[in-house]
């Protein structure tokens, strides 16, 4: 055939004029389990195993595991893009934060965990909008947020804020260090 490429191995191989690409897919790999079959393992979509239910429906252990896996890295990716960390050569490798090429090591966290951490910051926000809204001159309002953690019995705090303020928090910290001695207190 002019113009088809078939592999010395595959003596039917795809032919476009008798069926599409997914179908001749299907039909090469029927009986094979893997993560490209529609009901495998490891795929969102299908039927559990373990009880008849459909995958992103069913609440056995499994299944929400998978759910868990697949938000944590989507919330990983959402942040690795917002942050201008540059991709990998194979995506794969940036579905790890150890993986990723920054400067610094990151560690997202996203779910339930991270609820307790989210209603602090929350409240610490709400909390130095309330202040600084009826102050004269509102020199408050224009400064980025940031919440500083200090633990009992460490001297060491937890910083945190906005992805989407964090350039603007980054570059008042720096603006804080380049003041004369006499303007910083």
């Amino acid at each position: 055939m002019a113009g088809y490429i078939t592999h010395k191995n595959n003596k039917d191989g795809w032919d476009p004029e008798k069926e599409s690409y997914d179908e001749y897919k299907a039909r090469r790999f029927e009986g094979h389990a893997g993560t490209g079959q529609p009901n495998s393992q490891k795929n969102a979509r299908g039927i559990c195993p373990h009880t008849d239910v459909e995958k992103r429906k069913c609440k056995c252990r499994t299944c929400i595991n998978r759910k868990n896996r697949a938000k944590g890295r989507r919330k990983q990716n959402m942040v690795r893009k917002k942050l201008g960390i540059p991709d990998r050569k194979f995506h794969g490798a940036d579905a790890h934060e150890e993986n990723w090429r920054s400067a610094v090591r990151i560690e997202v966290k996203a779910g339930k965990q991270v609820g307790p951490i989210a209603t602090r910051f929350n409240k610490a926000e709400a909390q130095s909008w309330e202040n600084v809204k009826n102050q004269v001159g509102g020199t408050g309002k224009s400064k980025p947020f940031m919440m500083v953690a200090m633990p009992d019995g460490e001297s060491d705090g937890i910083v945190l804020c906005r992805l989407s303020q964090l350039d603007k928090v980054v570059d008042a910290l720096i603006e804080n260090r380049e003041l004369p001695e006499e303007e910083q207190y």
